[in-house]
């Protein structure tokens, strides 16, 4: 599995109310970001260092997230290391030569072993009816 770079911490506006960093509850810490893969244009699985693993959904597609090599996350509210990410924030993406790409956030949840599998048949799946074209 490639390791990607990923860029986090990025400056929070306080615009919407400030998620609260939930001290007993699992949530993905911005400073806490370790990896992440795209499965699609509108779903990543982000890992954090304690590799727990979230499943990410995006409001609509975010062109090109697949091929990306870092993203950031920008929050609304304060911004620090234990900010959880949260409904409607943003995923960033560099993008060269158009600039950043900026795709809100529609749901956040921890990824399942379940939910894994499930993507699994999914992509076997697509795999299985590409090659029988």
């Amino acid at each position: 599995m490639m390791f990607k770079s990923i860029l986090t911490g990025m400056a929070g506006i306080a615009i919407l109310a400030a998620a609260p960093a939930h001290a007993n509850s699992r949530c993905l810490q911005i400073g806490q970001v370790y990896n992440f893969k795209a499965l699609d244009d509108k779903t990543l699985v982000v890992e954090d260092d304690f590799h727990n693993k979230f499943r990410i959904a995006l409001m609509a597609t975010c062109p090109t997230l697949t091929f990306k090599e870092s993203i950031g996350f920008k929050t609304f509210g304060p911004a620090t290391a234990l900010t959880c990410v949260s409904k409607g924030d943003d995923i960033v993406t560099r993008d060269r030569p158009m600039g950043p790409q900026i795709c809100a956030i529609k749901d956040i949840e921890p990824y399942t072993p379940a939910m894994m599998k499930a993507d699994a048949d999914a992509a076997a799946a697509k795999k299985a009816a590409e090659q029988a074209h």
